[in-house]
């Protein structure tokens, strides 16, 4: 149950990832960002489930990859994704809006397709 579980949520970080592309296509960069965040945020959280952890209420990929580095070895380029979890918040409210360019777009997307593809590997494919 708990691997079902966590392929359902790499499903709706997959599901992050393509409505990102999607957004970006439609010129709305910022919306496109945060779907970033989010696809990284529940492909680690997926791989939580997968070991009967609690998931915790957070946006924070830092905190996230510290409680999974107690069952996995996290490769090094994965903990670029700590970088993501701004754009949860500045991506968000209009209080908060920080630009993002292209160029930090097309780097958020590089890691949060890593991030979601470790995942993927370690759980396996979609329910």
């Amino acid at each position: 149950m708990r691997r079902y579980y966590a392929k359902l949520w790499l499903k709706f970080a997959g599901e992050d990832l393509e409505a990102s592309r999607t957004l970006l296509k439609r010129g709305l960069i910022r919306l496109a960002t945060y779907h970033l965040q989010q696809a990284a945020e529940k492909s680690l959280k997926a791989l939580l489930i997968l070991q009967g952890s609690e998931i915790p209420r957070t946006h924070d990929i830092e905190r996230l990859m510290n409680l999974l580095n107690a069952f996995y070895s996290i490769p090094r380029d994965l903990w670029d994704a700590v970088n993501l979890t701004e754009y949860a918040f500045t991506t968000r409210y209009p209080d908060d809006y920080v630009p993002v360019s292209e160029e930090e777009y097309e780097e958020a997307y590089e890691i949060a397709v890593r991030v979601y593809e470790w995942a993927k590997g370690i759980v396996g494919g979609q329910p």
